[in-house]
């Protein structure tokens, strides 16, 4: 059996070192021993194999497994139980298994055979014994923060338990090293690996025992140290610095990259943010009446370890208008003290009428009277209601009075 097992591990080692991604699909028969005696009440049947999906097994009563006691299909532990009742006391049982992988089979193995208590066995012919090696082989392998990694690397495996010291030194990983002396071999870790990584741990352990022909794995596992830096959101209108502020219009845009961030106000300061690269967008808002006109240096940055990194969003302004508020008597034009709102994306109050605010910017507005206007006149309404004026337009509102006093006549004696 062990012969067996040497040859399928040196078949694994060989295809790990030849850069094969799956190991040859094979089994090889374990226990118990071939012409082994075994309880008809409980038998475990055990094998070993590389990265299979599932197994088949069959016992029979004959070398042909014509007539099969046990035929179990999908199994996926490297162990069968057969169930009680399944064999007979004093008989001869053969065994044998095949793997399954995606869509391959393997052959089956070379039958062996067990006897239950109080059967004769039989002298099976006994093969040659081929040389028994006293060499064995480590397989090496290392993960970046838990992930597979491959890479130069610099280690050395080195065993102490024979007339003088033994080294042997691997220059990347994944790697095998062979032709190293069976017994307690120590793992050291030299140099390299990951960039700005360090190494936590070997594992399953950097001491381990290699039998003769046998083989042992050592992962390395590298960490990499988080690094943070900050993010700052600045905004320009016509070349000039633009923030946030009562009446400057609200904003919004977003940051995303290693991680994600929202902002509403200018400048924006994102601290203790993970490096990578990150891109800024920009989705409404900025000074009122202005036009978005991109990002500077660049719409996308890297942050490095403690950096900082600037987006600038640039606006420029529309041209300004010009809203004209008049105001009527009985359809005619009237002028004096009079008390309104404009309202709309520019926001002022007037107090007398003809009047023109400059410096508005397009979009719809509205006027809203509150008092005064000609004496003994009653408020009628605004025409129009609302309007929308273009960039660098004009419009014109009219507040409307209607007289209802007394209108004088001659002095009667």
């Amino acid at each position: 059996m062990r012969i067996a097992v040497i040859g399928l591990l040196l078949i694994v080692v060989a295809a790990l070192g030849c850069g094969v991604i799956s190991a040859p699909l094979g089994v090889v028969l374990a226990a118990p021993p071939n012409a082994g005696t075994v309880s008809p009440q409980v038998t475990v049947l055990t094998w070993l194999s590389v990265s299979p999906d599932t197994y088949q097994v069959q016992v029979s009563s004959d070398s042909s497994f014509q007539s099969l006691a046990v035929d179990a299909t999908g199994v996926t532990n490297l162990f069968y139980s057969i169930p009680y009742g399944k064999l007979n006391d004093g008989s001869t049982y053969f065994w044998r298994v095949r793997a399954f992988r995606g869509s391959q089979t393997s052959g089956w193995t070379s039958p062996w055979y067990f006897v239950t208590s109080g059967s004769v066995i039989p002298i099976p012919p006994v093969p040659p014994i081929p040389p028994i090696t006293t060499q064995g082989t480590a397989v090496v392998a290392a993960t970046l923060n838990g992930a597979a990694w491959s890479g130069p690397v610099n280690y050395t495996l080195s065993h102490y338990a024979v007339s003088g010291p033994v080294q042997k030194t691997g220059y990347s990983v994944p790697g095998t090293v062979g032709d190293i002396p069976a017994g307690n071999i120590q793992f050291n870790y030299n140099s390299g690996g990951p960039a700005g990584a360090t190494l936590s741990g070997i594992s399953p352990s950097a001491q381990q025992v290699l039998s003769p022909g046998g083989s042992i794995f050592y992962t390395m596992n590298f960490v990499m140290q988080q690094s943070y830096g900050s993010i700052i959101v600045n905004a320009t209108l016509d070349g000039a610095p633009w923030q946030t502020a009562m009446g400057s219009g609200p904003i919004s845009y977003t940051i995303s990259g290693a991680k994600y961030n929202s902002g509403s106000s200018i400048p924006g300061d994102f601290s203790s943010q993970p490096t990578g690269v990150y891109s800024v967008s920009y989705n409404s808002g900025g000074p009122i009446g202005a036009t978005f006109a991109g990002v500077s240096p660049s719409a996308s940055q890297t942050l490095g370890h403690n950096g900082t990194i600037i987006f600038t969003l640039n606006f420029y302004a529309q041209p300004k208008g010009t809203v004209t508020v008049n105001a009527t008597l009985n359809g005619e034009p009237w002028s004096g003290a009079l008390g309104y709102v404009l309202t709309g994306p520019y926001v002022e109050s007037g107090s007398n009428a003809p009047h023109s605010f400059t410096n508005a910017p397009s979009g719809t507005y509205s006027v809203n009277y509150s008092s005064g206007g000609p004496y003994s006149a009653v408020f009628e309404g605004v025409s129009p209601p609302s309007q929308y004026m273009s960039a660098g337009g004009h419009i014109t509102f009219n507040i409307r009075f209607v007289f209802k006093g007394v209108i004088p006549g001659p002095l009667v004696e």
